[in-house]
């Protein structure tokens, strides 16, 4: 019997071959060995002939209910607890070897995974980053293949790391949702070197239906057995409410830019669009840092504005102080944010920023934080359909307060018409400084022409993305594309 046999407690047919495993049937290829597992709306046995089809050798399921074949396909009670271990034997890859360091938060998980990825580069490590922007292996091309969504699960994860050639155990930085997290999807990684809530405010209620259900979700990241857990201080008031943060060996520290006597804080001296330099000081360090305790750490760096700031240090926290110097200015000038993330556009006459701002509080951080270096604001963007609707007249609203002018567009509207979804977005707002225009091109490129000198183009809701959904469809689209079509 097989290593692989023994772990599933099944017998395969002789000759039986499994190159790949997946749980998905869209994923299936020659040799694959298919999960079927429970599904958000249906189990995943229902796809058993499905895999076989696409050359499955073998279906494993935990469906009380699917159809069992006793040559290729196979009820397992506790298939779930042997996932972690097969996966393990199959590509001959011990996950709990490496270094994750792992971030959530309603914004700013991008930036921070992906600063800290640049950070351990730049120290002379391997990194691997995961994400919505996809994996990138040190300083490699994004790779978007592997999967569709922010966190990718224990199957697609393996794929990743089987393709990506550390060296010996390597550093990962992964962005993890509160889906992700809702749903378990890495609960089966041993050990974590630190994980961070960057901040919790309102967002993904179509799917966790409030905000106590959300905010449960983003405390899930502390399960994850780790030796540094970090969180801003406005979400550390909750911490009280979960058994299991305060029964934990390592215990939360606390970041923060306003109390003094937080466990860090930072205190940032100058920030332009240019320049910023800011301290780190050290009060009571995560658990193994401690002879850091009443340090004090200067940086500079190129990013703006204040809230990415707030990512770095978290990303800097999270690998620690070791390789950083106490009495001098430590220079991060090779730090860049990840593509539409506050990207200031270069090398045009216009002053055009792009960013991934998609939920109240994203956009009015966003804005407030960079109307004062620009004589008024002129803002683009617009809300997702299908998607929570409580939040739309409150990102109109955000918008509203810091420009002079917003023109509402599409952002993926999805199956919902553009007239209802602005309907909704006018709700409790004074529409006067409000144009509308359904095609997203057409708004920014109206709002170039209205452009004076002095004032700021601020396009929000896609940063990087590069695809627009109407009607059920999927088209590309790219605000950066547009913008360069204005201004080349």
């Amino acid at each position: 019997m097989s290593n692989l046999e023994e772990i599933l407690g099944i017998s395969f047919t002789k000759g039986t071959k499994i190159l790949h495993a997946t749980n998905s049937s869209k994923k299936v290829k020659k040799n694959s060995i298919f999960f079927g597992l429970p599904g958000i709306t249906q189990h995943g046995s229902k796809y058993s002939k499905d895999a076989l089809d696409q050359g499955a050798s073998i279906v494993v399921h935990n469906d009380l209910n699917g159809e069992i074949n006793n040559n290729n396909i196979f009820y397992i009670k506790d298939l779930e607890e042997r996932i972690f271990n097969f996966l393990n034997s199959l590509y001959e890859i011990n996950i709990s070897d490496n270094n994750f360091f792992a971030f959530t938060g309603t914004n700013g998980k991008s930036s921070s995974s992906y600063l800290c990825h640049q950070l351990l580069i730049n120290l002379g490590y391997e990194s691997l980053y995961i994400g919505t922007l996809g994996v990138q292996f040190n300083q490699e091309k994004f790779d978007k293949t592997f999967s569709s969504k922010t966190t990718p699960d224990i199957f697609e994860l393996f794929d990743i790391l089987r393709d990506t050639k550390f060296e010996d155990a390597g550093n990962i930085c992964i962005e993890i949702s509160s889906h992700a997290l809702d749903q378990k999807r890495l609960s089966q990684i041993g050990w974590f070197n630190s994980t961070s809530i960057l901040n919790i405010t309102s967002d993904h209620l179509d799917y966790h239906k409030n905000i106590s259900a959300y905010r449960d979700a983003k405390f899930e990241i502390y399960k994850m057995k780790s030796t540094i857990k970090l969180i801003d201080e406005d979400s550390s008031k909750f911490q009280d409410n979960y058994d299991f943060v305060q029964n934990n060996d390592y215990k939360l520290s606390t970041i923060s830019d306003s109390n003094n006597f937080s466990d860090i804080f930072f205190q940032i001296t100058e920030i332009s669009p240019f320049k910023t330099i800011f301290y780190i000081y050290i009060n009571k360090p995560p658990y193994g840092y401690q002879d850091a305790t009443k340090k004090k750490y200067k940086f500079s760096c190129n990013l703006f504005p204040k809230f990415n700031i707030h990512n770095l240090v978290f990303a800097i926290c999270s690998i620690g102080f070791d390789e950083f110097e106490e009495n001098k200015i430590n220079d991060l000038s090779f730090l860049k944010l990840p593509k539409g993330r506050s990207e200031v556009i270069e090398n045009i006459p216009s002053n055009v920023i792009i960013d991934y701002a998609h939920n109240p509080e994203a956009i009015h951080n966003f804005l407030s934080s960079i109307k004062d270096h620009y004589q008024n604001l002129i803002v683009v963007f617009g809300c997702g359909g299908d998607r929570d609707k409580s939040k739309r007249s409150l990102m109109l609203k955000a918008a509203l307060k810091s420009s002079s002018k917003v023109i509402f567009t599409s952002d993926n509207s999805r199956s919902e018409d553009f007239e209802n979804i602005f309907i909704d977005a006018a709700q409790d707002n004074n529409i006067d400084n409000v144009v509308k225009i359904k095609d997203r091109k057409k708004a920014i490129i109206y709002a170039s022409e209205i452009l004076s000198h002095k004032e700021c183009l601020v396009i929000l809701g896609k940063g990087h993305e590069e695809t627009q959904e109407e009607n059920n469809k999927t088209i590309f689209f790219s605000d950066h594309e547009v913008i360069n079509e204005i201004y080349k």
